[in-house]
C-alpha cells in the first residue's frame, strides 16, 4: 500500500499545477475587476503578495508576479498581466492570468 502511495505522489503533485492555475484565476478575479482604477488594482495585488512592475505611461500591460511555494520542489511563479483600458490609461481593462512558471 505504501509503495502505491509513493508511486501516485508525482501524479497528485502534478495535478496541483492545474488546480493552482484555476484557483489563481478565481482568486485574482475576486481581488480585482475590470473597470477599477489601475492604481487600486496594483495596490490590491501588492497587498496579496504580488510584485507589479511599474509600467511606462504608454504601456498597455503591467505584469505582476509572486512566488507559489510547492511541497517537494522549488517554488513556481504565479503571473498575472493587468491590461489597461483602451479608453482610459488609468482604468483596468482586462486581466490575463498566465500559466504557472515552474523550473
Amino acid at each position: 500500500m505504501r509503495r502505491i502511495l509513493l508511486l501516485a505522489l508525482p501524479l497528485v503533485l502534478s495535478a496541483c499545477a492545474s488546480t493552482g492555475q484555476s484557483k489563481l484565476g478565481n482568486f485574482v478575479n475576486g481581488v480585482i475587476k475590470p473597470g477599477m482604477s489601475m492604481d487600486q488594482a496594483m495596490v490590491r495585488m501588492q497587498a496579496e503578495g504580488f510584485y507589479c512592475s511599474a509600467a511606462n505611461p504608454g504601456d498597455t500591460v503591467t505584469p505582476c508576479s509572486r512566488a507559489y511555494p510547492r511541497l517537494l520542489r522549488s517554488s513556481c511563479e504565479e503571473r498575472v498581466d493587468l491590461i489597461r483600458s483602451a479608453g482610459s490609461a488609468n482604468t483596468l481593462g482586462g486581466i490575463d492570468v498566465l500559466e504557472l512558471k515552474c523550473p
